[in-house]
């Protein structure tokens, strides 16, 4: 039931020495609190509003004149089961109505208003005898879906789809306009019956002319302050300024100052704890959207309205999706954070990167759907939104072109992982250590120790060659030892070169070449071919040179002098000259 109890128990407690007899009562159409509403016609539906209203405050003010004739503070179990039985019939009348109209995100506070002001307008209207309304098969031999109280603007029609298909209700353009109706007719006098008697019962007590001001200047209390306290208020708490009390005024007041306190207090105990900043930042966000979720329910037990309570509902809904989205999306940062930190993962590792873009994805998705939930609680169809939110995406997929291109070449790059951190690769032109790999481009730091940052979306685009994936690696050059040197001598020393490259405990010794392999312009070359199983250039250029400073000592051992280049220049005799 959208309506609450205690919204019109409020209304009621300031109205109980109104002088509604139970032979009054008795008068009434006999209908039942658990019975639907009749919707069947327009004639049906005026009546059963109209009947639910009157039977369901004559029961509320029965409980309200027990209490108040007692030294309660509260209203024992025979009041609040009276109370509960109007609650029946203010849910027929909450029935009669189509609420399409008015924004989910804080309908249920909307709605008590509105059956208020539409209960003062038909008071001071000439409505016809129920008799006189057309029923359904009135409406199916005229051919007629709506049905509009003479010289009004006030409608009712019929539902052509949904769960409620073929029912008559005030139409949903009635009752958004509710407000405006009750601006134009607030200065005629009431017509003969309960609304009347309810506001010249209650004059002698306050100033107030109508039943809607009763409902403005009263509070549920939530449940906690006592009824006969609120009768007691000091005038000058009643006082309205903008459409609403001073006290109301005080209440919303100290409730955002309990806000910021909190969002304080909560700030401190993570600092105190030693949270990072995207924790104390998400979880401000909870506490603020916590308490923008609950200003709704809060404007309802104030009876905030008009204006100010549209103002308050929108803003608070917007603030409560807006916010959400946003705790989602760094909540999300946060967790993936939290998961690096766990894993002792490298921060510039892909692993990293991949589940941080993973985790943002995830909040993003989120915080879309939050945003267009809220959209929708506020009024703007699902649809509408999907279609703007496509629409700016093209746009911004045109706009963004490169960086959506660099965005899905990181994705390839982190789920294929053909490099990580560390690794010293080749990309075209390019060639260094891996530093860092972000969602824009690639961070490479070269042998001259400068970096180059390489968009994503070329890299998966070019041959990456990964040296840093290297099992072992390979070893080739050409020594060459003089012409003079004996062939004994030549055996001698490749097979020593093969031994000191075989003995070393860091060569692959399943593919050794050394051999005699040519005859050069300068020396007899010996060719050495074999890989080394280092994980790093720093330990290849060491372990090379040992097996080097090895070769030049056997080398001397064997007697074996290396060649250096050599050109010989021959001149031949001049030619004769001939004497003539």
């Amino acid at each position: 039931m959208l309506l609450q109890k205690e919204s019109f128990r409020s209304i009621l407690a300031f109205c109980a020495f109104l002088f509604i007899s139970a032979e009054a009562c008795a008068q009434m159409i006999d209908i039942h609190p658990l019975a639907p509403a009749d919707t069947s016609s327009p004639q049906a539906t005026l009546r059963s509003f109209v009947t639910a209203i009157d039977k369901g405050l004559t029961l509320e003010l029965k409980s309200a004149l027990l209490y108040l004739a007692s030294n309660r503070l509260y209203p024992n179990d025979s009041e609040n089961a009276l109370q509960a039985e109007s609650d029946g019939f203010f849910g027929q009348a909450i029935e009669t109505l189509d609420l399409s109209g008015l924004p989910s995100g804080f309908r249920e506070v909307l709605v008590v208003e509105h059956v208020i002001l539409l209960s003062e307008i038909l008071s001071r209207l000439d409505l016809p005898r129920f008799e006189a309304i057309p029923d359904n098969e009135a409406m199916k031999e005229q051919g007629e879906k709506r049905w509009t109280i003479p010289n009004t603007q006030i409608e009712i029609s019929m539902i052509e789809e949904g769960p409620r298909q073929g029912e008559y209700v005030f139409s949903a353009s009635t009752v958004v306009r509710l407000g405006e109706f009750y601006d134009r007719v607030v200065t005629l006098p009431y017509k003969p019956g309960t609304l009347k008697n309810f506001v010249e019962g209650f004059r002698p007590y306050t100033s107030v002319a109508t039943l809607y001001d009763i409902y403005r200047n009263s509070t549920t209390g939530f449940g906690v302050v006592p009824g006969r306290w609120m009768l007691s208020m000091p005038a000058w708490l009643t006082k309205r300024f903008g459409g609403i009390a001073v006290w109301q005024y005080l209440s919303l007041a100290v409730y955002l100052l309990f806000i910021i306190l909190f969002v304080y207090l909560v700030r401190f105990i993570c600092r105190k704890i030693g949270t990072g900043p995207q924790w104390r930042w998400f979880l401000t966000a909870v506490v603020v959207a916590i308490f923008a979720g609950l200003m709704v329910p809060l404007c309802g037990q104030l009876h905030i309205s008009g204006s100010v309570l549209y103002i308050t509902g929108i803003a608070s809904v917007a603030i409560l999706y807006t916010v959400s989205a946003w705790a989602a999306f760094i909540g999300a940062g946060a967790i993936a954070e939290s998961i690096v930190h766990v894993q002792q993962l490298r921060v510039g590792a892909i692993d990293s990167q991949l589940i941080r873009l993973g985790a943002r994805l995830i909040g993003l998705v989120i915080a879309i759907t939050l945003l267009i939930k809220g959209a929708e609680e506020l009024g703007f169809p699902a649809y509408s939104v999907l279609a703007g939110l496509g629409i700016s995406g093209l746009a911004v997929a045109f706009a963004a072109k490169e960086a959506l291109a660099n965005l899905l070449g990181s994705i390839v790059i982190m789920f294929e992982k053909p490099f990580r951190s560390g690794h010293w690769i080749k990309v075209g032109e390019a060639e260094g250590m891996v530093e860092h790999v972000g969602f824009r481009s690639t961070r490479i730091r070269t042998f001259e120790d400068s970096l180059i940052s390489i968009p994503n979306s070329f890299v998966v685009n070019e041959v990456v060659d990964n040296l840093g994936m290297r099992g072992k690696r390979r070893q080739r050059f050409v020594t060459q030892i003089t012409y003079g040197t004996p062939p004994d001598n030549i055996e001698a020393f490749v097979e020593g070169i093969r031994k000191i490259i075989v003995d070393h405990m860091m060569t692959d010794k399943e593919a050794v070449y050394v051999h005699f392999n040519d005859l050069g312009e300068s020396g007899l070359d010996i060719l050495l071919y074999f890989y080394l199983r280092v994980p790093d250039y720093a330990t290849e250029l060491r372990e090379r040179e040992v097996i080097l400073l090895r070769i030049l000592r056997l080398a001397r051992e064997s007697n074996v002098e290396f060649a250096h280049p050599t050109r010989t220049l021959q001149i031949d005799g001049a030619p004769d000259r001939q004497t003539g």
